[in-house]
């Protein structure tokens, strides 16, 4: 009989891509891995997984079972979550990948009556610019803004965010407000050093491209871009959920707002698949869901 552990080992091999990797992320020796790996191929009277010296592949008859292992891990612990959940308050460790300013603007301003809500969810925040390993991380769900591009991963759509463009009131004092695209080859743009595919903004040139900027400054992330527009830098695009405070204060203003090109950017929670249903991560997607500024901004 395969037993359910067996299969919870199996479906982090093949997701991890290796014995060690799955071992770190089940907190067990990899030997225990290796064995039980073993044990469950004799079994099946099958190979799940080629072996070389530097990695392992899932074969296809290990593909098939990864789909059935998932489904049946999924609904053994959909169970054990309904009735553990009807008997006593949710608890353990809860970690959370995001970037900077989704951290700052979405998660920080209701983490608070999150804890208040469920005070046995110890939640510890990560603040990260690049992708997380969600497994060498040992993250619990990450936040990712875009369209995803890891299948094995699980993912819940948790809102849109926008782009805009923003400046200060004294740098558009200076330099004037540009009043279409074109206008912008005189103007200082701020652009990301990294994601340099964020420096293609929102609008659309003469010929219907759409506008690639040549920064005159660079900055790994988006609060600090921000902070540069604020000092009178330049103009920036970045997600409209980042800078409400600062167009409130009268620190930065709207520019070229008649001109941009909506595209609603999807924002993710990320998770793998076996711990689709624990019960701490569906409580706080569920409250990210319902309380983040976010989804009032949907389609905006």
């Amino acid at each position: 009989m395969i037993k359910l552990d067996e299969l919870k080992i199996f479906i982090a091999v093949a997701e991890a891509g290796s014995f060690v990797g799955a071992a770190n992320r089940l907190d067990i020796a990899p030997p225990v891995v290796s064995r039980s790996i073993k044990n469950l191929e004799n079994r099946l009277k099958t190979t799940l997984f080629n072996r070389t010296t530097r990695k392992i592949l899932i074969t296809s008859e290990g593909q098939w079972l990864l789909k059935q292992a998932s489904m049946t891990v999924n609904s053994f612990e959909e169970i054990f979550s309904h009735f553990r959940g009807n008997e006593t308050e949710p608890e353990g460790q809860l970690t959370i990948d995001a970037a900077t300013p989704f951290a700052l603007h979405v998660i920080a301003p209701i983490i608070s009556k999150f804890i208040e809500r469920y005070p046995k969810i110890e939640i510890n925040l990560e603040s990260n610019e690049a992708i997380s390993d969600l497994i060498q991380d040992k993250v619990d769900v990450a936040i990712r803004v875009g369209e995803l591009k890891d299948s094995s991963l699980k993912a819940k759509k948790i809102g849109y965010t926008n782009r805009g463009l923003y400046a200060s009131p004294s740098y558009l004092e200076q330099y004037g407000q540009p009043l279409g695209v074109d206008d912008l080859e005189a103007h200082k743009c701020l652009g990301f050093s990294n994601s340099k595919f964020l420096n293609t903004w929102p609008l659309k040139t003469k010929s219907g491209e759409w506008l690639t900027i040549k920064p005159h400054m660079h900055a790994n992330n988006g609060e600090t871009l921000k902070q540069l527009s604020v000092y009178n830098n330049g103009i920036i695009c970045v997600s409209s959920f980042t800078v409400q405070q600062e167009l409130t204060r009268g620190e930065l203003l709207p520019v070229l707002t008649g001109k941009i090109e909506q595209q609603p950017i999807p924002i993710y929670a990320v998770y793998y698949s076996e711990r689709a249903v624990v019960t701490h991560i569906r409580l706080f997607l569920d409250f990210l869901t319902k309380h983040s500024i976010i989804n009032s901004q949907t389609g905006s």
